[in-house]
């Protein structure tokens, strides 16, 4: 009589059940860096957003200061948090340093930074150049 034995089943079913945990946890991984990916695509995207409002805006002043996007995007970020810190140049005194950082994640534990150097338009210039 041919067939397969119980034995072989369970076997079988068992090597099924090992891969297909495998796969699961493959997908698993890959939709937490779907998720990874577009929290650092917000991050980026808000961060940007700042640093224009602060280059059109009044030539910043120097210091730290720090919110969250409420009163821009009421209710759309409620994980995100952003700090901006204005430091002068060492060299040229009407350049400022911003640093832009965006908090996100877990306990806002991942953190997106763009920093850029602004130049004062309402600076002189100096006599040749």
């Amino acid at each position: 009589m041919s067939g397969f034995t119980l034995i072989e089943v369970m076997v079988s079913l068992a090597i099924v059940a090992i891969a297909l945990m495998a796969l699961l946890g493959l997908q698993h991984q890959t939709l937490q860096s779907v998720v990874r990916a577009s929290d650092m695509t917000t991050a980026a995207l808000l961060a940007q957003e700042l640093m224009t409002q602060t280059e059109t805006g009044q030539f910043p002043a120097l210091g730290v200061t720090s919110g969250n996007f409420e009163t821009l995007h009421p209710r759309r970020y409620p994980n995100f948090r952003w700090e901006r810190r204005v430091e002068p140049s060492a060299v040229f005194p009407d350049i400022r340093k911003v640093r832009i950082l965006i908090h996100y994640g877990p306990r806002q534990r991942r953190t997106f930074e763009l920093t850029e150097m602004i130049r004062n338009p309402l600076a002189i210039p100096s006599q040749g150049t």
